[in-house]
């Protein structure tokens, strides 16, 4: 069981000392890339195929890396000075995601006020390992999960999805294509500071072609951030809620079926795109077709 962070690892302390320097007014601009690339990961990777055996047993265990590239205009935002601090002043400051560099600004009495930089990341990575089970009356039950401590900076991630995919093409005349619904929910935790929560109804279709799967789907997503901490400047109690910006994302991608063995890769266009790569185990997976053993 994993969750990869990458190099945001390497600037945990970072990453809290500076969501510290915020109240809830900056915090929120600054905070929301992450809210988008976030939710964006936690709804991918759910599925590599429509088919769903009926009846018979059908297993898949696996594990999906998905990566949120981050677009430019996600890593700057407009700050405005807080505090006692005059005159009031705005400036294009980093975001979690910007550049490293801090951000000064003058003010009366040879004053001066810093807005924090960012991790200076191009993609916020995830891995995730999934768990699907079927079929019942059409229908298989999918899982994720992982539990992971990394260390005092961050503290304990922690994961826990669950979702269910029906056939639909059981009911449609629709051979040689496999059509299924899905709705899947997870809820994500980092350290003291980040609670998430996400789910993606989705209804995709795939087409087989000897080893070969190809495979598309057309979802509507949701995903919350709950953000928590103490804003370093007079230890008052800060917490927002962040919304993820997607909401409908398109989906394409295949799976190259090498007996048990499944990789799969594919790309969802949204206001936050994501790229999903999946590696895993699977049996009765793929129906016999001619060709195929």
């Amino acid at each position: 069981m994993c969750i990869c962070l990458t190099s945001a690892n390497l600037h945990a302390q970072q990453f809290e000392d500076f969501v510290r320097k915020y109240t809830d007014a900056n915090g929120k601009s600054y905070m929301q890339p992450l809210a988008d690339a976030f939710g964006a990961n936690l709804n991918s990777g759910w599925y590599h195929s429509a088919y769903i055996a009926k009846p018979g047993f059908q297993i898949y265990l696996g594990v999906s890396a998905m990566a949120a590239p981050i677009p430019a205009k996600n890593k700057t935002f407009t700050a405005t000075t807080q505090g006692f601090f005059t005159p009031q002043q705005t400036a294009d400051a980093p975001t979690i995601f910007g550049k490293t560099d801090p951000v000064e600004v003058k003010g009366d009495g040879g004053t001066a006020y810093v807005f924090p930089g960012g991790l200076d990341l191009k993609n916020l990575p995830m891995a995730v390992p999934n768990l699907s089970i079927g079929s019942l009356f059409g229908t298989s039950a999918s899982f994720r999960w992982a539990a992971y401590d990394i260390g005092e900076d961050v503290g304990k991630v922690k994961l826990l999805g669950w979702g269910l995919t029906h056939s639909l093409d059981q009911y449609l005349p629709v051979e040689p294509f496999h059509v299924a619904f899905g709705f899947y929910m997870q809820q994500f935790a980092v350290g003291d500071i980040v609670d998430a929560n996400g789910w993606l109804a989705n209804v995709h279709t795939s087409y087989q072609l000897s080893f070969v799967t190809l495979y598309g789907g057309l979802g509507y997503e949701n995903s919350n951030l709950d953000i928590s901490y103490t804003y370093e400047e007079d230890n008052s109690e800060v917490s927002f809620n962040l919304k993820g910006n997607n909401n409908i994302r398109a989906t394409v991608g295949f799976t190259l079926n090498l007996g048990p063995v499944k990789l799969n890769t594919d790309y969802s266009l949204a206001s936050q795109s994501i790229l999903t790569v999946g590696f895993g185990l699977g049996l009765n997976e793929v129906e016999k077709i001619r060709g195929m053993e």
